[in-house]
């Protein structure tokens, strides 16, 4: 019985999540993820996600974003910290979302989303 209780708190906890809208043009389809569907983009913990913007935002939104990063080249294009279109900044190597590039103001409901 109390292993069913946990399975069934941890289901409410990321279930919780789940097609959470934070803001305008950007979701969390799931714990973990969060999409920008005007930046075109999906991110998780490690950073911009190729499979996760294709799953959640299409085929096409995908090809835009590997034409940005090939006119840049792969080496000079850092997915581990990205923008979203409403300007809140998350940096995966520090595992923490800001209000915008350059504040320290912390965002908490996106790095709770991604990070936590």
């Amino acid at each position: 019985m109390k292993l069913l209780a946990t399975a069934a708190l941890i289901c409410v906890a990321y279930s919780s999540h789940a097609n959470t809208r934070l803001d305008e043009h950007v979701f969390s389809p799931d714990h973990g993820i969060i999409c920008d569907q005007r930046a075109g983009f999906c991110v998780d913990r490690y950073g911009i996600s190729m499979a996760f913007t294709k799953e959640f935002l299409g085929q096409a939104a995908q090809d835009k974003m590997m034409k940005m990063i090939n006119e840049v080249g792969a080496k000079n294009f850092d997915t581990s910290r990205y923008s979203f279109s409403n300007k809140v900044y998350c940096d995966s190597g520090q595992q923490a979302c800001f209000t915008d590039r350059y504040q320290e103001q912390p965002q908490e409901s996106y790095s709770q989303v991604l990070f936590k």
